[in-house]
């Protein structure tokens, strides 16, 4: 049956087969849930694949009950914004939290050197 994910054990059908799901059967899996409100994608992001990766996310996509372009879409969006999450937050630990509060808390050092270095270059720093 197209459209249909079947299978059986040898017990419950000796005669039964168990079937893959193949593009055409997953390429015509609808959505469980469709938004009511969709903002119409106006822009196209292509990939060249494997014909065995093609397969797994269509699969993946099927027993999902999504399209597979909902599927991939959801899935790059998910792994874009925890690489960009991992990017934006800094975990260090206790001490050295409590030691650069400590230091932006203190009053300033002055830098002789750069005091020096900073008035020999004024020219550069008035341009």
């Amino acid at each position: 049956m197209t459209g249909h994910l079947t299978s059986s054990t040898a017990e419950e059908n000796p005669d039964a087969k168990t079937h893959k799901i193949s593009r055409k059967t997953a390429k015509k899996a609808t959505p469980a849930v469709q938004p009511k409100h969709m903002n119409p994608a106006k822009s196209r992001l292509e990939v060249r694949i494997t014909p065995q990766d093609k397969d797994l996310i269509e699969q993946a996509a099927f027993v999902s009950r999504e399209t597979t372009t909902t599927f991939v879409l959801q899935a790059a969006r998910s792994a874009a914004q925890e690489v960009l999450r991992r990017e934006q937050v800094t975990v260090v630990p206790p001490d050295f939290y409590d030691d650069i509060l400590a230091s932006l808390d203190a009053e300033p050092m002055r830098n002789t050197a750069l005091t020096e270095a900073a008035r020999k270059n004024s020219d550069i720093m008035n341009r």
